[in-house]
């Protein structure tokens, strides 16, 4: 090497220096998310603040492991997830399932996915507003946001999966990276079927792009076609195949059956479609709010891009034409996952439109967008603070906790079993496992097949019991032992 060519490495290491400890400090943050979120997922785990979900999802990753792909057993109308919805996420998932079969492994696998979104906000951050600072701040806004921590802490889920892989796609695709934007596509196609009209819609995006910047039909026509099938492929053909009658399982959450049913009966027959999306004035209240709630954190900065936000239309439609309050809660639960990648896409994009506006930025000139940042920063913490935060939802280990254990331990490791709610991801994996409740989005008759039931007195708000004395009612079932608040009912 020359002593000109020494010279430029020489003159070089600073900036490289200064980009490492950003990584540094970026991989820091995301370590820190990983390590907390996974301790309040196995305190959740271990304390019965999850769901039956979760033993759902880990049945299917552990049936697809043992040769039976997707299979679940919790629910009347499909013996196979596909006939839920296609969420082949859960296939991936096997793999990493074989190295350590507990729940725990899959709640670390969505963490660690999550948290690698943070990756593509730098990376984007960073390129568009000139600062490695900026970058840093965008990914902690990600990082802090409520719905993403609420979203990864529900018990196992594809949404927050496919929030991070949206986030790599867009990124890529702003970089004109095509096999990388193709590939994270897939992945979130993988998660959730209606992600394939965000594609459809990234295509529009495209398109407006192209008129522009003359960017490459591929990436015009790539996402529109590759959204479009695998949509109409996963609705139309997969989830019907699957799924009893042909219906679809999660029509019974929108009026009329459908998403498609409740936006045409408001438009055709608004006295008819209109009180069936807003039934009472607190569902219309919350449903105006939805979307100035999801905008706050972001101090509403995505309305100055609107064009990115076009992406968040299909999953903004569906969540305010359900009837599922849990889906047009803005901070809670875990609905928004494909809108969160559009809100930060939308943000960074407007402030390097402040950035570049000398009118904007003449009174404060390099610090405006810091100081948009900081405060966007502090909105967030601020809602932590006052929303609905599962951090606020630990409680103590009861002494009772230990009755329901000990009638736990004289149910056979593979034998058919109902269980109720809570309990229900912390016994092995099955092939017979169901819900001990009655419900149509799983199972009418959950002691239909089972060997065992497992019920809590205080479960569902004490309607559990009402259920135990309808099956005891049948000479075929028996109490096999109670202990505490614990009942275990044997097949005869």
């Amino acid at each position: 090497m020359s002593f000109a060519e020494r010279r430029k490495a020489f003159l070089h290491l600073p900036t490289a220096f200064v980009a490492g400890r950003f990584y540094f400090l970026l991989l820091l943050l995301m370590a820190t998310y990983v390590t907390v979120i996974m301790c309040l997922l196995a305190f959740r785990l271990n304390h019965y603040l999850d769901g039956f979900d979760l033993a759902f999802y880990q049945q299917a990753t552990w049936n697809t492991l043992n040769g039976r792909f997707l299979e679940v057993s919790g629910t009347d109308f499909s013996r196979s997830l596909l006939g839920t919805d296609v969420l082949l996420i859960y296939a991936l998932l096997a793999p990493f399932y074989a190295l350590w079969q507990s729940p725990l492994m899959l709640l670390l696998v969505e963490t660690v996915v999550v948290a690698l979104g943070a990756l593509p906000v730098f990376w984007l951050a960073c390129e568009r507003l000139q600062s490695q600072w900026a970058g840093l701040g965008m990914a902690l806004l990600y990082l802090m946001l409520l719905s993403v921590q609420n979203g990864n802490l529900y018990e196992l889920r594809e949404r927050p999966f496919a929030m991070s892989f949206l986030l790599f796609a867009f990124y890529y695709y702003e970089k004109n990276r095509f096999w990388q934007f193709m590939v994270f596509s897939v992945l979130a196609l993988m998660c959730r079927p209606e992600n394939g009209l965000v594609l459809l819609m990234l295509a529009l995006y495209g398109w407006l792009k192209h008129r522009q910047q003359e960017k490459s039909w591929r990436y015009i026509v790539s996402p529109a076609l590759l959204g479009a099938i695998w949509f109409g492929v996963a609705v139309y053909l997969i989830i019907p195949a699957n799924a009893a009658a042909g219906t679809i399982a999660l029509g019974e959450n929108f009026p009329g059956g459908s998403p498609q049913s409740a936006l045409f009966s408001a438009i055709t027959d608004p006295a008819k479609g209109l009180p069936a999306l807003f039934p009472t004035d607190k569902v219309l209240t919350d449903k105006l709010l939805y979307i100035p709630c999801l905008l706050l954190p972001f101090l509403f900065l995505p309305l100055g891009s609107s064009t990115h936000l076009l992406m968040a239309l299909p999953a903004l439609a569906l969540n305010l034409l359900s009837i599922r309050p849990t889906q047009w809660n803005a901070f809670d639960y875990h609905y928004q996952g494909s809108i969160v990648p559009w809100l930060i896409a939308a943000t960074i994009f407007t402030l390097e439109k402040i950035k570049c506006n000398p009118r904007l930025t003449s009174l404060l000139k390099e610090k405006t967008v810091p100081l948009l940042l900081a405060i966007a920063l502090l909105v967030t913490l601020a809602v932590n603070v006052a929303g609905p935060n599962k951090f606020k939802q630990l409680v103590k280990e009861q002494p009772q906790w230990a009755d329901g254990k000990a009638l736990l331990a004289q149910i056979p490791t593979d034998a058919p079993l109902a269980i109720t709610n809570t309990w229900a991801s912390l016994v092995p994996p099955r092939q017979g496992l169901w819900l001990f409740k009655r419900m149509t989005l799983y199972s009418m008759h959950p002691e239909k097949d089972a060997q065992y039931i497992f019920a809590w007195k205080r479960g569902d708000g004490g309607k559990e019991m009402d259920l135990v004395k309808e099956v005891l009612a049948d000479p075929a079932w028996k109490i096999q032992a109670e202990q505490g608040e614990f009942l275990l009912l044997k097949r005869n």
